[in-house]
């Protein structure tokens, strides 16, 4: 299945954006964000001015860009030192600075007339790119509000990243028998993601009885025994787009307690969900999963935010936790997933990605949730 993304558009919206500050283009850094406007990650930043879109490269990373990117762009390329130059390298000999500096002449922009995001770069990298070219007007709040309204391509290339990686939950657990170990069954699923056209999202998660209590437990030799809770946490990244899930189950018939602990996290998960709307704070989402746990006695033991928004990035903006700051919106796609975790013990998420519509949220991640 092949996903086509309209990148074009989405820097035209910024641009409209900035030219609403009364600002004439852009310098957009970081690779997420970069890939976001344009199709490629192989670029240090991105200049959009009057005159053109220049995507600076570490000379590297040319090719790649050049055969990447969707967007009408040229490609600079920069490297620091006296070296030997091919007749068509379109060069800086310098820094990312000098580049930038000289990607901004070839827009017809002028830095006070320019907005970036530069202040997620280091403090060294920062302090580096704006000497040299002066400070900009910060825009990154822009990008982010962007990035965090996914268009109907962008959805459509994560409902395929989660087929993969429920394709490669399925066949983990087909595999799951007793002495099999933990990282033989990350094994297996980064092979079906990967023979899937896909790549991980993350490492994935794979733990076996108490170290289930782990929440990012890293998957090691202990061997499957009957009776473990068994939490894997795995997600595929398909066109450049990610998927998250995890489920719990238990190897053998499940003691009373997993399975009143099993049910508490479940029921925890569709309550939340069913309470997503838009304009809802997200912080009142993990509230209502927090009650439910509550009322089983096992609040003490959830111990992080219930989701954080999924696309280019795995984690990126709206954030759902207590400390949020997010309003939910249409076009929001992020996970909802609530987890007990108990020392000695083991651990229980259920996880789901799901997008904010007008009617409340619908379900990206499709796998049973009661195994």
């Amino acid at each position: 299945m092949s996903v086509e993304l309209d990148f074009s558009s989405r820097l035209e919206r910024l641009l409209s954006k900035a030219a609403e500050k009364g600002l004439e283009g852009v310098v957009i850094v970081g690779s997420s964000n970069i890939f976001y406007f344009s199709g490629t990650d192989a670029a240090y930043a991105l200049v959009a001015g009057r005159e053109g879109t220049i995507l600076v490269s570490p000379r590297l990373e040319v090719l790649r860009a050049l055969e990447e990117s969707r967007i009408k762009a040229e490609v600079l390329g920069f490297y620091e030192g006296e070296v030997d130059v091919a007749p068509d390298e379109n060069l800086v000999k310098g820094g990312v600075e000098k580049a930038i500096k000289e990607a901004l002449a070839r827009a017809g922009l002028k830095p006070e007339k320019a907005g970036g995001n530069l202040k997620s770069l280091s403090q060294s990298s920062y302090e580096k790119i704006t000497k040299e070219i002066g400070e900009l007007e910060d825009i990154s709040k822009e990008v982010t509000s962007l990035r965090a309204v996914k268009d109907a391509d962008e959805i459509e290339a994560m409902r395929e990243a989660a087929r993969i990686a429920e394709k490669a939950l399925q066949t983990a657990i087909e595999k799951l028998e007793e002495g099999v170990k933990e990282c033989e069954i990350a094994g297996i699923i980064e092979y079906t993601i990967r023979s899937s056209g896909a790549t991980d999202s993350f490492p994935p998660i794979v733990a076996f009885g108490d170290h289930s209590a782990h929440p990012h437990a890293k998957p090691g030799l202990r061997e499957l025994k009957r009776g473990d809770l068994v939490k894997i946490d795995l997600g595929a990244k398909y066109n450049g787009y990610c998927s998250d899930i995890t489920r719990t189950l238990v190897f053998g018939g499940p003691s009373d307690k997993q399975q009143k602990i099993i049910k508490a996290v479940l029921k925890a998960q569709e309550e939340a969900i069913a309470s997503i709307k838009p304009g809802i704070d997200a912080k009142d989402v993990d509230s209502v999963a927090r009650r439910v746990l509550k009322e089983a006695g096992l609040s003490p033991y959830f111990n992080h935010g219930l989701g954080h928004g999924v696309g280019i990035d795995v984690h990126e903006s709206p954030y759902v936790s207590p400390s949020s700051k997010d309003k939910l919106e249409v076009g929001n796609v992020f996970t909802v997933e609530p987890g007990v975790y108990i020392r000695g013990f083991g651990g229980v998420r259920i996880e789901d990605v799901v997008l904010v519509t007008e009617g409340g949220a619908e379900y990206i991640t499709k796998f049973e949730r009661l195994l």
